[in-house]
């Protein structure tokens, strides 16, 4: 630490001398004694960014040898292929498959069960029922809304809302419009039983939300409530809110009312009809409609509504087109429930799909078509994105030696990097080159040269594809086992890498980060204690410093009042006029 002289020039003349100046003069020499903590923080949070890297970069190696050391990884993927596709095709070879040759004949084609009806106009309205049964399941009749505004596509519509395992919906054409009646299961298990007519049985159930229309400029709001039938019949609590207003509720009791019924009820409350709502009957629709308007005021709140539904119990004659007297909507067997037969290997094999699943072990096809002569379905192992990984691996290795190789020399400043001679860089360039030839060997597979890879004089890897390729072809359990058995060296390298890394509490790169850190706390906490000292030290010395200057600044005032003194007393007067 050097010195700091205080220059106030001659000190009879008042002029004192600048205190912050000398303070800050001070201050920094006292400060130099924290130059060199600053210079190894700087260092060391230098070796902080490069070991950093280095630990991403084996992070990234890590990874890039799992995928080739997971057992469900690259190395089981398959994939396959078909000797003649219009009969079938490959869905796909998941990582259970074995790669072989399995020789598939198809007699059947599986079948979803299907109905269609006579054609109609489509907007005529339609009366009775169908009872509907899939497989061994329960049968389910369903009444169209007799002579008042069931069309198909209503119809279609609550078929599909009894959920009863068949999907229905209409299809036109020239001829007109058909009811199509599809199963939801396939092959033989899903058989369609259509019944015209049937009795339903009385059903109790609460009452399905209804479905809102928010109100705009030219279209009112409303809310519709769908039943099972024109002769459902409601009870319980009505709720309703327009808008913003706070909700109110109409009792329609605990006797079930028809839907007209509860229409009027609904209509002959005060406080709904102050609300400017309405409720009409459109055949099994129960509907609430209100104004229109872009602001939304309008809207219809009927979420909070308490209502249970009744279904009466009653007994239908088959689907008549009621729009055409005296005729009757007959329904049409389309195609009848089958499975897919084939044989797999000589096994016989049936399923209820086209699509085939279970009879490959981790293989999934389409059957298209019977076949005339056998298909030949071939799995094998997925060759392309091994080769992907182990170049995606050499290229990962190759960038951690790359990382490892520049802290050995100069920045492009001609300063030494970071590392430079850290006994770290020599322990992990040691360890990946020993780990490159370790491991047991598996069959005729004992190191890497034999699946293309070699290493150059500076220690960097190169792949040959065609190489691995080869072996791939020749001997692939081998080459798994060198990656994935005890002991390989895929496994062995796993162990080397998790004791580099930073990925673990134990790795080379942990450690070296933990100790930087340590380092760093002490120096930081010596920086911090310095820095309380000095800012002390400061607010003595200037306390002591402006008191000094005070005293320097005062001494002609005091030097005028001697004199004055003194001129009184002797009767000198040093400034005659």
């Amino acid at each position: 630490m050097g010195a700091v002289g205080i220059n106030f020039g001659a000190a009879a003349s008042g002029a004192g001398f600048d205190v912050t100046t000398t303070v800050a003069s001070i201050v920094a020499n006292l400060q130099q004694v924290e130059t060199p903590w600053n210079t190894q923080l700087t260092a060391l949070k230098a070796d902080d960014t490069a070991l950093t890297t280095i630990g991403t970069d084996l992070s990234s190696l890590s990874t890039s040898l799992s995928a080739l050391t997971d057992f469900e990884g690259v190395m089981t993927e398959k994939e396959g292929s078909s000797s003649d596709t219009n009969v079938l095709t490959l869905t796909s070879a998941g990582s259970t498959a074995s790669a072989g040759t399995h020789t598939v004949v198809v007699s059947q084609l599986a079948q979803t069960a299907s109905g269609y009806s006579d054609p109609i106009a489509a907007n005529d309205i339609i009366s009775g029922a169908l009872t509907l049964r899939v497989g061994s399941g329960p049968a389910t009749t369903i009444p169209a809304v007799s002579g008042s505004s069931d069309t198909l596509a209503t119809y279609a519509a609550a078929i599909n809302y009894a959920d009863v395992g068949v999907t229905a919906s209409v299809i036109s054409d020239a001829n007109g419009s058909r009811l199509s009646l599809v199963s939801k299961t396939s092959g033989a298990s899903g058989a369609l039983t259509v019944t015209e007519g049937g009795t339903t049985t009385t059903t109790t159930a609460a009452t399905t939300t209804a479905a809102d229309v928010a109100p705009t400029a030219t279209v009112a709001a409303s809310n519709t409530f769908a039943f099972p039938s024109a002769s459902s019949q409601l009870s319980g609590t009505f709720s309703y809110a327009v808008g913003s207003a706070s909700p109110a509720t109409v009792n329609l009791g605990s006797t079930p009312l028809s839907l007209t019924a509860a229409a009027s009820a609904l209509n002959a409350d005060s406080g709904f009809s102050s609300a400017g709502l309405n409720a009409t009957v459109s055949g099994n629709k129960l509907i609430i409609t209100g104004s229109s308007d872009s602001t939304g005021a309008a809207t219809i709140n009927t979420s909070a509504s308490s209502l249970t539904t009744t279904t009466p119990a009653a007994t239908y004659t088959g689907l008549t087109d009621v729009t055409t007297p005296a005729s009757t909507l007959n329904i049409n067997t389309g195609l009848t429930a089958q499975d897919a037969l084939l044989t797999v290997d000589g096994i016989s094999v049936d399923s209820s799909s086209n699509t085939v699943s279970t009879a490959i072990p981790g293989v999934t096809f389409q059957l298209l078509a019977k076949s005339s002569t056998p298909v030949q379905v071939e799995i094998v192992n997925d060759n392309t994105d091994v080769e992907t990984a182990f170049s995606t691996f050499v290229s990962a290795y190759n960038k951690v030696l790359g990382d490892l190789t520049t802290q050995e020399g100069n920045d492009s400043s001609g300063n030494p990097e970071p590392l430079y001679g850290n006994p770290i860089i020599a322990q992990l360039q040691s360890a990946l080159s020993m780990a490159l030839t370790t491991g047991t060997a598996s069959g005729s597979v004992s190191n890497l040269a034999q699946l293309g890879i070699s290493v150059s004089n500076t220690g960097t890897l190169s792949l040959d594809n065609s190489t691995l390729d080869s072996i791939l072809n020749s001997n692939y359990s081998d080459v798994v086992g060198f990656l994935q058995n005890s002991n390989s060296f895929g496994q062995s390298l796993a162990t080397t890498l998790n004791g580099l890394g930073s990925s673990g509490p134990d790795g080379a790169i942990t450690l070296a980060l933990a100790a930087d850190s340590t380092q760093e706390t002490t120096l930081n906490d010596d920086v911090t204690a310095q820095n309380a000292l000095i800012a002390t030290q400061k607010a003595n010395i200037t306390s002591e410093l402006n008191t000094a200057n005070e005293v320097l600044q005062a001494i002609p005032q005091q030097l005028d009042e001697m004199n004055e003194l003194y001129s009184a007393m002797t009767g000198y007067n040093e400034n005659p006029s």
